[in-house]
């Protein structure tokens, strides 16, 4: 999976990991929530930056499978994985200081995509921050050419609904504050920051 979500980013995945961690600027004592975790790279990224004994980082994710491997990939962080769907999180009001998401939510339906953007604002404390990183309205040619290839070859179309605008449009509208794009990449990706 590692290598084949590095080609479909364009080689980008890591660079843009990073990136994402450092807009969410996790402090030593933030418990933060990795949605749609994948094999953990963000998650593990961003514990880098936790204290064990202060806070640390869940990854969340459907799949046992990628769960399986995130585990493999713990080395002496705090850091543990989940398995759980991001529509309905496993945890309660307002435990989390941080939500990070990559790569992840192209996969999700309308309804689903906005689920998930409510489950996020519920568990996350006053003031959180949530930063995502997906799939976004091309805003080069090449950006329209890639994104519409991806949605041809994965016969998804939910990542049509993140390539014109429809995620977007939900960040906007949704429960979230001060959304804001940090920075597009790639011709079609984009990280977003917003509060509760």
């Amino acid at each position: 999976y590692d290598g084949l979500s590095n080609m479909m980013t364009l080689g980008l995945e890591k660079r843009l990991n990073k990136k994402a961690v450092k807009f969410l600027d996790v402090q030593p004592g933030d418990l933060v929530l990795d949605v749609g975790c994948a094999t953990g790279n963000a998650a593990l990224e961003a514990s880098l930056f936790c204290d064990p004994e202060k806070g640390g980082v869940i990854g969340l994710d459907a799949a046992p499978s990628m769960i399986k491997k995130a585990r493999s990939k713990i080395i002496h962080t705090p850091c543990r994985f989940d398995i759980g769907v991001a529509e309905s999180l496993p945890y309660r009001d307002e435990t989390f200081e941080k939500a990070i998401s990559t790569f992840f939510f192209h996969h999700l339906n309308r309804d689903d995509k906005s689920k998930a953007l409510n489950e996020i604002w519920r568990i996350l404390k006053p003031s959180g921050l949530f930063v995502l990183c997906d799939l976004d309205f091309p805003y080069t040619l090449f950006g329209k050419i890639y994104g519409g290839l991806a949605e041809t070859f994965f016969r998804q179309p939910e990542i049509g609904e993140n390539l014109h605008g429809l995620f977007k449009n939900l960040l906007y509208q949704g429960p979230f504050k001060n959304v804001k794009c940090l920075g597009q990449y790639g011709g079609c990706f984009s990280i977003y920051r917003m509060e509760k």
